[in-house]
């Protein structure tokens, strides 16, 4: 149930927020054990698996900033909604 103030668009971006976050964190911990289990640490940084690792944790990374910046951004817009507007006639008349 929701109240008054809550509304559905935010906790839309929160949920969205948050799973590109856990997206991101897997993809990071993909990469790691990529890197540590079948990557071949005698060969060139260039192997296919290298890469793999190298990609995998690049777009954790980027999924995680992703969050983090939707996070902020929705932060942002509840406390621009809470400052108090001026109201009555045009600015710098009295």
């Amino acid at each position: 149930m929701r109240t008054g103030t809550q509304r559905a668009g935010s906790t839309l971006v929160l949920r969205l927020a948050a799973g590109l976050a856990v997206t991101g964190i897997l993809c990071i911990a993909a990469s790691l054990l990529i890197a540590y289990l079948i990557a071949d640490h005698s060969s060139s940084d260039i192997s296919p698996s290298s890469l793999t690792a190298i990609g995998l944790g690049g777009l954790g990374f980027l999924l995680v900033l992703a969050g983090v910046l939707l996070v902020i951004g929705s932060g942002l817009e509840r406390l621009w909604r809470r400052v108090p507007t001026p109201s009555g006639g045009t600015p710098g008349r009295s």
